[in-house]
């Protein structure tokens, strides 16, 4: 049966928790522990809810900078758009993040090959298992100068076609349980 364990560590002093249709995210805040980065990137068929229990976190929609407390509500972000999200160093945060649509299951499916991945938050994960995580889970990153159609382009090519093609695999494929 293959292994789906609710909760993954994803940086130093962070870790993510698998809900139905809901992610948390846990930022401890130590000292010691690393920032949470989410490079800019966007969605080409959901928009993400983003809400703050507790805590602080840096939220960019659009190139519009919001420092997100439990006290703003929710952020939305409306599929299309450019985001990004961070940690403040030293402050702990606990945020969840779900989709419109709600069962939209790429997302968890996102995290999880991401998480499988070595070194997946960092360079050593590799362009082409990344891109190809990418190409399932509707994330296109952003580059300096945005160009939608460019960015597809990238993560269809070296996700959609030349990461299969040298045999590169996720290691889930879908939520469903196997023997």
């Amino acid at each position: 049966m293959t292994d789906y364990p609710d909760t993954v560590d994803m940086l130093i002093g962070t870790s993510l928790t698998f809900e139905p249709q809901l992610r948390i995210v846990r930022v401890r805040g130590g000292a010691d522990d690393e920032i949470l980065r989410v490079p800019t990137h966007w969605h080409e068929n959901h928009d993400e809810i983003v809400a703050v229990l507790e805590g602080k976190l840096k939220v960019t929609i659009g190139g519009k900078v919001t420092l997100c407390t439990p006290e703003s509500g929710e952020a939305f972000i409306p599929r299309g758009v450019p985001h990004s999200m961070e940690s403040l160093k030293g402050v702990s945060c606990v945020v969840t993040e779900r989709t419109n649509p709600a069962k939209f299951d790429k997302k968890e499916l996102f995290f999880r090959n991401m998480f499988a991945l070595p070194g997946s938050l960092s360079q050593e994960g590799g362009l082409l298992p990344v891109m190809q995580i990418f190409y399932h889970g509707d994330i296109y990153p952003v580059f300096r100068v945005h160009l939608r159609w460019l960015e597809k382009a990238v993560v269809k090519v070296l996700g959609g076609y030349l990461a299969p093609l040298l045999g590169y695999r996720m290691k889930y494929k879908s939520l469903k349980k196997t023997s």
